[in-house]
């Protein structure tokens, strides 16, 4: 299977091809969507979990467009563990004590000179505060898209969160009429 997505598909007489996303950002896979007056066909090539292992699999899902009952697509917010957050608290802790020591005097710093050891110590507490600071209030993005058709077919997808997906995605939704 090719990933042009347009060389594997057959259209029916009469069926219009609407957009081509040729390139969307999966996590972990390579996806390409077409979306026509009748079908949805998504083309994913990538790893998957089946019992327990990672298999690199590909796999085409044509959809027609009046048996979608639900699609909904949403930003989900991840936070890092408890332990990564407790060592970016003890970094940003670490830097701020460093830099008081240093405006007070008690940190003994013989380089080159103490104007540059002292901003040295400065920088370095800086770097420690900004760092601790990211570990623990950051947080990671990704774009997920759900689509249920049929009786118990189950679509899910989960892409980086780019511009180019989200307006991807808006239009495959404004294309899609539920009723």
């Amino acid at each position: 299977m090719k990933n042009r997505i347009m060389k594997n598909v057959n259209l029916d007489r009469g069926e219009v091809v609407q957009k081509e996303f040729r390139s969307l950002q999966a996590k972990h896979k390579f996806c390409s969507i077409l979306v026509t007056d009748k079908r949805l066909i998504i083309y994913t090539l990538g790893r998957e979990s089946t019992k327990g292992r990672y298999v690199k699999r590909q796999v085409m899902n044509e959809i027609d467009l009046r048996s979608i009952h639900r699609f909904e697509y949403y930003y989900e917010f991840h936070r890092r563990p408890v332990i990564v957050r407790t060592f970016g608290l003890i970094l940003f802790v670490l830097g701020l004590v460093i830099a008081y020591l240093n405006y007070r005097g008690l940190i003994p710093l013989n380089l080159v000179q103490s104007t540059t050891s002292f901003a040295l110590a400065f920088g370095l507490a800086a770097i420690l505060v900004v760092v601790g600071l990211f570990t623990v209030f950051a947080s990671d993005k990704v774009l997920i898209m759900q689509m249920k058709s049929g009786l118990d077919e189950k679509t899910s997808l989960t892409f980086h969160p780019t511009k180019e997906n989200e307006l991807a995605l808006r239009y495959i939704a404004g294309s899609i009429h539920l009723r």
